[in-house]
Formats: C-alpha cells, structure tokens, sequence
C-alpha cells in the first residue's frame, strides 16, 4: 500500500473554503450555497464534505474552532504533520492529507483535510454489510496496525510514543485489502514522556463552568487512554455496542485475545465483562457532558445573544 502523503490545495479550493467559512452557520452547519454535507463529529471538530463542488468534492474536511491565537494553531498544525509521517513510517497508513486556515471573527480556524474514501468500507459502516467471518478479517488487520505503534512505543518508550484512538470508525478497508487509519486530526504523540498536544485545546469544547474539575480529574486519564494497548482494544471492541453491532463481540474478542498471546503475552487478556462497562460508563459520561453543551450553547445564543462557535450532533443513539 502506498503511505499517505501531504497535499495542498490550489487557489480555487481554497476560495471555496474560505466562502463557506464566511457563509457557515454553526447552528445551521449544512446551510450555505456550497451545500455543505456533515460526515461525522469529533471532540474538537466537525467533518465536512462537498459533493457538489467540484474543487473540494474528493476532500474531507475536519473544522476546527478550537484556536484563540496563531501561537496556538501553529504548533498544532505541525503536530498533525508530524503524527501522520510518523504512522505512516510505521505502516500504519493514512489518506494523503493537508490543512488550511481560515479566519471567524478575527480567530484562526484550522481545516485539517484528508482524502476522501470510500464511505461503505469505512468500518462502522462495514460491518452492518459484511459477514462476521469478513468483519473479524477487518478486526485482525486494525489489531495488526495496533502492533505497528504499541511495538514501536515498547522499544521508544519514553523518547517517542504514539496514541492510537482505535475505535471502528476510525479505519477504512481499502480495495487492496489493507486499513487505513483516519483520526490523524487528534495527533498524540509524547516525546520523553510529554504530550505534544496541548491539552488546554481538550478542554475548549467543555462548558466553561465545567472545565476546572475536568482539568483536574479527567483529562490525564482520558489522554493516557490511547497510550494503553488494552485500553484501546477494549475501547474497539466497546464501540461495536455503539454501532448495534454488539453480536460481533465473542467474535472480536476471539481475535483480539488471541493476538495478544501472540503478539503482546505481558499483556493480560480482555474480558466480555469489562467491555460493557466501559462502554456503559463512556456512554454515561459523553452523553451528560453533550447535554451540558447544548445547555451553554443555549445561554450563549438565547440569553446572551452571542455566537456559540462550535457545531454540536443532534441526539446521539448510544
């Protein structure tokens, strides 16, 4: 498989980007003469496509509102570079890929973008059309690249270290046979032992009023999480009761606990219990966290009359 490599787009591209930009809406993200089409959410950013626009109609764009200054996204925009030579250095491919800035009320705005890919191989799409025998072979190849990092991690810990966040919606199966990895826009890497993102860009999607006690009892943990072979299997797996794909589970746990025998044996063995809790405990705490922002987003835009910059999901079905 080719490795994914840094693209840029040209001047018509990124005048497009810029008209959507001044046209969006945040609570109406999918309004706007662009016609604009939301893919998904993350913590920190909102993935857009544009299927009639010609210019950017084979990109995915990542918009991220998270940045007060360019000290802030400067750093943040060679982490991204950075994290996505390093995975693909360790075979852990990725979509070519690039970014570009804009600017919202005199703020940079960052579009970390990344090639397109076929959007019913990407794998909480796939395995509600696949067979269990072909959904396990897309579950070997993901733990095959958990391999890639977490060995690489074991014989660099601490001078150099990746994050993996491995849930299924993270990996496309290509036509080739092989995964490529998505989430490059979350670039986590520690060099001797200190996380290159800045934390503080974590806690600009909490509501304000919440950010000192998630400061102080959950961001360390929430990062670490993706340091943590286990911890990203039985987040993999957990995921599968997220996408109604919770029969798949025994199977996957077969995969999983058989590739750490063999490739990890220090590492102790996943159990089905654990993966509901840890799904039953993420689940509870992302769906109060999500409620507190829209209740920000209100106060913001009803009572304060003032912009609410980031674009929230509607209900999610956990």
């Amino acid at each position: 498989m080719t490795a994914g490599k840094e693209i840029e787009l040209g001047t018509g591209a990124l005048e497009k980007l810029a008209r959507f930009e001044a046209e969006l809406k945040p609570d109406s993200p999918e309004a706007g003469s662009l016609s604009p089409k939301i893919l998904g959410y993350g913590e920190m950013s909102t993935v857009f496509a544009f299927p009639n626009v010609p210019e950017l109609a084979s990109i995915a764009f990542k918009r991220m509102a998270v940045f007060e200054s360019e000290d802030e996204l400067a750093p943040y925009e060679k982490n991204f570079r950075d994290y996505n030579t390093a995975l693909n250095r360790l075979g852990v491919e990725t979509p070519d890929y690039g970014t570009a800035r804009g600017v919202r009320n005199k703020k940079p705005i960052l579009y970390a973008f990344q090639r397109m890919v076929n959007p019913a191989r990407i794998g909480h799409r796939y395995i509600h059309t696949a067979s269990e025998k072909e959904a396990v072979i897309l579950c070997r190849h993901i733990l095959e690249k958990f391999a890639h990092v977490f060995e690489h991690n074991n014989a660099n810990r601490p001078a150099f270290e990746l994050g993996l966040d491995g849930q299924i919606s993270n990996w496309a199966l290509t036509d080739a046979g092989s995964v490529l990895y998505l989430d490059t826009s979350t670039p986590l890497m520690r060099e001797r032992g200190i996380e290159q993102l800045n934390p503080e860009l974590f806690l600009r999607v909490c509501p304000s009023y919440l950010v000192w006690i998630i400061r102080l009892l959950f961001l360390k943990d929430v990062l670490n999480r993706y340091y943590d072979l286990r911890l990203v299997i039985i987040d993999l797996l957990a995921n599968l009761y997220k996408e109604k794909k919770g029969d798949l589970i025994p199977a996957f746990l077969q995969a999983a606990n058989e590739f750490l025998r063999s490739r990890f044996p220090d590492v102790r063995a996943v159990e089905a219990g654990e993966i509901k809790a840890y799904y039953a405990e993420d689940a509870r705490i992302w769906s109060i966290f999500l409620a507190f922002r829209k209740l920000e987003r209100f106060v913001k835009t009803r009572i304060q009359r003032t912009e609410y910059p980031l674009i929230l999901p509607g209900h999610i079905d956990r």
